[in-house]
């Protein structure tokens, strides 16, 4: 017997965060959109520690560019507000969970969603829009700003 998939979550716009067997981490948006983006419970964990706007990076990752989302991390990175306590939350979980720090997670989260894009379909066998957005950083001031 298969294990069903759960929801394990869910954020503030009403998306939701599926468990799938064996271990994949699905999100639903609540406009439409889904993927799966991480290939574990770990590397999810891993990956909101890492990278707590990882939705903003799919945003600003023109289409699905690699590299654009590489920008958008580093841009996002650089305008985050109360960065030492950001980063003494980080170190706290990782140290209290027993959990490395995740070598790689935007690459992590590029190739769970490129994977997932063929695959994840609605209830009524119906494709969901892709998590990757058409927006670069470029499109926004703040952000180009943060990059240059």
């Amino acid at each position: 017997m298969s294990t069903p998939p759960r929801q394990i979550g869910g954020d503030a716009s009403g998306g939701a965060f599926m468990l799938l067997p064996p271990q994949n981490v699905l999100y639903v948006s609540s406009e439409g959109r889904a993927g799966i983006i991480a290939e574990s419970f770990e590397a999810f964990v891993q990956l909101v520690v890492a990278r707590p706007y990882w939705l903003d990076i799919l945003k600003f990752s023109a289409g699905g560019d690699l590299a654009e989302m590489r920008r958008a991390a580093d841009a996002l990175e650089t305008t985050l507000d109360d960065e030492d306590e950001i980063n003494e939350a980080r170190e706290k979980i990782h140290s209290a969970l027993d959990l490395p720090a995740a070598s790689d997670p935007v690459g992590a989260l590029y190739e769970a969603v490129a994977a997932s894009d063929a695959i994840v379909r609605a209830a009524d066998g119906s494709p969901f829009t892709t998590l990757f957005n058409r927006f670069s950083i470029d499109n926004n001031p703040m952000l180009r700003n943060a990059a240059a």
